[in-house]
């Protein structure tokens, strides 16, 4: 198991995790592809079920973790994809926000989709709390997977 945030020669590793409406609105594969598109290793998948605790430990303010309870349900598997590449923390944050445009169609910065960490501290703590919550490691998705349409 990975315990820390790797960074040698601006190679960074960083992750992405996905919030309930990725999956109600059938947006996971749209958002892993986005990730693979946008030149970053995806290196692993895990499954993680999140604790209202660890909710409360990622999130800061009363209304970010009340929301976020929602959005990261306890008891509900969530995708995490562990990235990698050079300043993949900078390019996963301006990725996600990105990612919230085109789903969108507006400029909605705070929530939705996707969690990714906003700099090389938050994704060092970000990481310690949800890598505690693995469920199971998941085969890295390939073309082969997807569905037709």
């Amino acid at each position: 198991m990975v315990t820390g945030i790797m960074e040698t020669t601006n190679i960074q590793e960083s992750f992405c995790l996905l919030k309930t409406e990725a999956y109600f609105l059938k947006k996971k594969h749209y958002i892993f592809d986005r990730i693979r598109a946008s030149g970053l290793n995806i290196t692993e998948n895990w499954a993680v079920r999140l604790t209202f605790g660890d909710i409360f430990r990622l999130y800061e303010g009363w209304i970010a973790r009340i929301v976020s309870t929602m959005r990261l349900p306890p008891l509900f598997d969530l995708d995490m994809y562990l990235l990698e590449g050079p300043d993949a923390i900078g390019r996963m944050y301006r990725l996600k926000h990105q990612i919230r445009f085109e789903i969108w169609g507006f400029q909605y910065e705070k929530g939705g989709f996707l969690h990714a960490p906003d700099s090389t501290a938050e994704a060092y703590r970000h990481k310690q709390i949800i890598e505690r919550r693995i469920v199971r490691k998941l085969p890295l998705l390939d073309d082969s997977m997807w569905p037709i349409n």
